[in-house]
């Protein structure tokens, strides 16, 4: 399987992850459009992983005053269990790590039922579990 990881920047590739947003977390996991879209959108940054060519999965970081917060991590159900959100997870990090190679804590609000893919990543939970969008979550950190 080929792929490809861009940082999303133009319109169109915005409007792709978007659209893998929409389709996991609003159609599959019926949250809110108002809950999965915020105005952190304008400040993170985006990307995009392409299997030959289509728009798969996606994910985003953030600075934070606590260190770079990963977000949005969604990948379409056709492509699931080919480790596409492991992929573009360690790109985040990768890319985290250049812009801003003097914070090493990074952070993630998890699904609980998605834990065991960041704990693989090196995430450890921290604190008690809480809801979001009514889903229960688990705060998960890790050092890198």
């Amino acid at each position: 399987m080929q792929y490809q990881i861009i940082e999303a920047k133009s319109l169109e590739e915005i409007q792709q992850v978007f659209q893998i947003r929409i389709e996991v977390f609003v159609d599959e996991q019926k949250c809110l459009p108002s809950e999965e879209f915020d105005e952190l959108d304008a400040e993170a940054r985006h990307f995009l992983l392409f299997v030959e060519g289509a728009p798969a999965a996606t994910g985003r970081f953030r600075k934070t005053d606590k260190g770079i917060k990963i977000e949005r991590i969604a990948t379409l159900s056709k492509y699931r269990g080919k480790k596409l959100a492991t992929y573009i997870i360690q790109h985040i990090i990768k890319v985290a790590k250049e812009q801003f190679p003097e914070i090493n804590n990074f952070y993630l609000h998890s699904q609980q039922t998605v834990m065991p893919l960041y704990a693989s990543l090196g995430f450890k939970p921290y604190g008690n579990t809480f809801m979001e969008a009514d889903i229960v979550h688990q705060a998960m950190e890790c050092v890198f």
